[in-house]
């Protein structure tokens, strides 16, 4: 007599929820994934237009043991990115400043910002956890927040600095190689679900669970927060109460001024109080995403602020032109993701925790627990 299948439901259709139900078909178990929209991907996706190659969400991958494992099986093929990685800047006072190993150099910080960030190796460990405006300033200063710290945090969560978990954050962080796919990275999303075939369920949602060995819920916070609210009321709360920031994604073709742009991007330190987060050159990294002789931008515009502004579209846009003056920008194609990015919040960890230790029959997922990267993801 053989070992009897496992029934695993797997409730949403991201790149998580993917992965989790590959996963479980490769151990043989009977997996289910229900997916509430009328196809999977979650925020990942590739626009072709004009002979661009435009990423919908994230715009770049970072390697991570799981998910070149992953890329090896799906027999994906991968685009690396180019020496434009290296170089990076951040606008601060009307001006792109370079960053990196040369910060203590170079002209972002005054000089009295570069020896703040000198008494960082004298400075005491928290013993509880702190936000990350806390953090950067106690150890390296109020400059050096402000200028360094506070759009880095912009680029990566579009999250307010003054609430965000310097714990959780410092544990996620890593020097990562950086990579995308040939043909776009929603490459990554249609391999898993090609290899997944009849086990999804499109336009479907579960509240019924009893026919399952067990279920995973790889839907965002909100959303799982309603699904389980029957079986637990306070972790439902409490799910819900993690906040997304909202995010636009700004795809441009430019044709450069007299600047020309030579790094991956810039970002955009929150006291200079602009709609734009930052901006990327996607042609820079990967050349094969544009024409040739074309440049391909995007920019980020909204965000949480630590500050009350309403961020805009057309004001990022104008921004960018002020910075970099282009002849041209001509944006291409708009993405705009309400309740996009989970915020980790001081005392984050300690909601991973309850939901580890929920019935082990029920098993949680997704960015808002692993982290916002597609590698933390798989």
């Amino acid at each position: 007599m053989g070992i009897r299948q496992a029934r695993i439901a797997v409730v949403g259709g991201g790149i998580s929820g993917l992965a989790t139900a590959y996963k479980e078909k490769k151990k043989g178990n009977d997996v289910t994934l229900f997916e509430a929209a009328s196809c999977v991907g979650g925020k990942i996706g590739t626009i072709y237009t004009e002979g661009f190659e435009l990423d919908l969400g994230p715009i770049t991958i970072t390697e991570t043991p799981s998910l070149m494992r992953l890329i090896a099986e799906l027999d994906l093929e991968i685009v690396e990115a180019s020496n434009a990685t290296r170089v990076r800047y951040i606008y601060s006072r009307k001006k792109l400043h370079r960053v990196g190993p040369n910060i203590l150099t170079g002209s972002l910080l005054s000089a009295r910002g570069k020896l703040s960030m000198l008494k960082a190796p004298f400075s005491s460990k928290p013993k509880k956890d702190e936000t990350v405006a806390m953090y950067a300033r106690r150890r390296f200063g109020k400059q050096a927040y402000q200028r360094l710290f506070n759009p880095l945090m912009n680029g990566i969560y579009a999250g307010n600095s003054e609430l965000i978990s310097a714990r959780v954050i410092t544990k996620k962080q890593g020097p990562r190689k950086i990579i995308s796919f040939r043909g776009g990275m929603k490459k990554l999303t249609e391999a898993l679900a090609d290899k997944l075939g009849d086990s999804i369920q499109r336009n479907s949602t579960i509240t019924d669970f009893t026919n399952f060995d067990k279920v995973c819920f790889a839907t965002p916070a909100f959303v799982t927060a309603e699904l389980i609210r029957h079986l637990n009321r306070d972790l439902a709360d409490t799910l819900k109460g993690i906040h997304y920031s909202s995010v636009s994604q700004i795809f441009c073709e430019v044709i450069p001024g007299e600047t020309k742009f030579d790094g991956f991007g810039f970002l955009v330190p929150s006291e200079e109080r602009m709609s734009l987060l930052g901006a990327v050159c996607v042609s820079n990294i990967f050349p094969s995403k544009a024409p040739d002789g074309k440049m391909l931008f995007v920019l980020f515009c909204g965000g949480d602020r630590p500050y009350s502004f309403t961020p805009s579209v057309e004001g990022a846009v104008n921004e960018f032109g002020d910075i970099l003056q282009p002849a041209l920008t001509k944006v291409l194609h708009v993405q705009s993701y309400d309740q996009g990015i989970p915020q980790f919040y001081v005392g984050h960890d300690e909601i991973v925790e309850k939901l580890a230790a929920f019935d082990p029959n029920f098993a949680f997922c997704g960015n808002y627990i692993s982290g916002v990267a597609i590698g933390d993801c798989v």
